[in-house]
């Protein structure tokens, strides 16, 4: 049994959540191995905090004077922080993901007082990743199949040709309006490159990749439709 780093009550092994530490009954401060405590904050940061506490001062739980080589604070009197394992005081200072935590370097342990362990706690544990609402996802299915259904259609029959001059043609190379393909010499303006999704434009579970589909063969289409009208 140890007695407690900053009170010097004798403390109680405990474990909670998969950790074994000695905590205090009387002030709640909690006394970690090295090895318990790089299971909550990881190895190679417990590694830093050791370097970094070689020589630092230590802090009186009282007061907050700042302490070096003294067992004892000298402005309010209260005991220094005091490693359970081999007495050692003060303890060094340091942060630790923001939280000022006491430490022996010799030990490779930790205290921390109570409000130290939540505020430690809680920055060792991951952000809540938040829900998709079903909300948006149906807005975002509705904005997908709309963006289908805005797509217009053509009747294309075995041997396709342009309504207006009657040319047999590749409807790859054809422009659609108002549900007729025309060639490139008669569609009318604001027709649209034909793709082979305008006859079978129907909602299915990879609405945006197929949307992002239609938008590149729009593209090719349109610079045939282009050249088209340069070298007719």
């Amino acid at each position: 049994m140890q007695a407690c780093p900053f009170c010097q009550t004798t403390m109680r092994s405990t474990y909670a959540r998969g950790l074994v530490r000695d905590e205090c009954g009387a002030c709640g401060a909690a006394w970690f191995e090295e090895e318990m405590l790089a299971k909550v904050v990881g190895a190679p940061t417990l590694t830093a905090v050791f370097e970094q506490a070689k020589g630092k001062p230590g802090q009186c739980k009282g007061c907050e004077a700042s302490l070096q080589y003294v067992p004892g604070c000298p402005s309010c009197g209260r005991q220094a922080p005091t490693c359970p394992t081999c007495g050692t005081a003060p303890l060094s200072v340091v942060e630790l993901r923001d939280v000022a935590v006491d430490v022996c370097c010799k030990c490779r342990g930790v205290a921390l007082d109570a409000e130290e362990l939540a505020r430690l706690r809680k920055a060792a544990e991951p952000e809540p990743r938040p829900e998709p609402s079903p909300a948006a996802d149906f807005e975002h299915e509705y904005d997908d199949r709309r963006s289908l259904s805005l797509l217009p259609k053509v009747r294309i029959g075995d041997e396709p040709a342009c309504v207006t001059c009657g040319r047999r043609m590749d409807a790859r190379y054809g422009f659609v309006w108002e549900e007729h393909l025309y060639c490139g010499s008669c569609a009318p303006e604001g027709s649209t490159p034909y793709t082979d999704e305008l006859t079978k434009a129907q909602p299915s579970e990879t609405y945006g990749r197929r949307a992002r589909h239609l938008n590149n063969s729009a593209a090719e289409s349109a610079v045939v439709w282009l050249l088209s009208k340069i070298f007719k």
